[in-house]
């Protein structure tokens, strides 16, 4: 759900991507965790391999799945394990899910005896005249296409989201990095799950992510958030709208609003849903501007 914010009015938009069409649905309650330590696994993401529904575990690992008729096996996954597919059938009312750690080999640091020199890239001013509330019941990720347009060589060391005012601020969110494919967002470059929460709305929500070492590549990358709508009351609340025809609905939402703007040129930023297929966004504007979510990096210059 987009909010196009105006001096005198709120436009609303709903986005239409993907369909509903839950029939009759099995409810599951269960828990992820490490299969080395027990310890939980946060925010993994309860799917099936269509990746037509999501469901989120806490941060605790917990998790109530309602699930389609339809799907007749799950998908358990996380940054930094292994995937798990798991038959339906195999599933008590509450099970436990252990997922193996992948095996991850990180750049070897670079010590400095000085403050690297930054640049930015991306995004870069506080400027929000839309943003982007979860309201469409959906889980949602954005990546936004970064260039290196000037073939700065050097190694991501912050990136940064607008969250705007509004919402629920201090969600947590988790921070996504991807290597540009062929123009697609591809391979995580980040080897764990890496989740973060604003302190309050319109401010910068930076994460340090220099332990990494992630190198800022000349064909650029993708950075992402990926929302992590949990069954957690203190994170959702509700808004209400008027429809083009005058009716007035009502959402539940949950966290945070991203802000949006039109800065960059040319721009490309990319939604998927549970996981799923990446697919490149149109154009929200109806006079063909191009929106784009306010990410931005900070790059340690070799």
């Amino acid at each position: 759900m987009y909010y196009t914010i105006t001096r005198s009015r709120f436009l609303l938009f709903v986005s239409l991507f993907g369909s509903s069409y839950v029939l009759a649905q099995t409810t599951i309650n269960g828990r992820v965790l490490i299969q080395t330590t027990e310890q939980p696994v946060s925010y993994a993401l309860i799917s099936e391999p269509q990746h037509r529904f999501g469901t989120y575990a806490d941060a605790q690992g917990r998790f109530t799945a309602r699930i389609p008729q339809q799907v007749d096996t799950l998908l358990i996954s996380c940054v930094g394990f292994e995937s798990l597919l798991i038959p339906l059938t195999s599933l008590t009312d509450s099970t436990v899910f252990r997922l193996q750690p992948k095996s991850n080999v990180l750049t070897e640091v670079i010590v400095r005896g000085r403050k690297p020199r930054l640049t930015t890239v991306g995004a870069t001013r506080k400027w929000a005249p839309i943003v982007w509330g979860n309201c469409s019941g959906r889980n949602i990720e954005f990546a936004l296409y970064v260039r290196n347009v000037n073939e700065i060589r050097g190694y991501l060391h912050r990136v940064s989201y607008l969250i705007a005012r509004g919402g629920i601020p201090t969600a947590p969110f988790r921070v996504r990095v991807y290597a540009n494919t062929e123009g697609e967002p591809g391979e995580d470059l980040l080897p764990q799950s890496v989740v973060i929460a604003a302190r309050r709305g319109n401010i910068w929500c930076e994460v340090d992510l220099s332990r990494f070492q992630i190198r800022f590549p000349k064909e650029g990358l993708f950075i992402a958030m990926e929302w992590l709508p949990t069954d957690e009351a203190r994170y959702r609340f509700s808004t209400s709208f008027k429809m083009p025809d005058g009716q007035k609905n009502e959402r539940e939402c949950f966290g945070q609003y991203l802000a949006f703007n039109r800065e960059l040129r040319p721009v490309t930023y990319w939604e998927r849903i549970n996981g799923g297929t990446w697919r490149r966004h149109a154009p929200l504007s109806r006079v063909g501007l191009t929106e784009h979510p306010v990410i931005q990096a900070k790059i340690a210059l070799e």
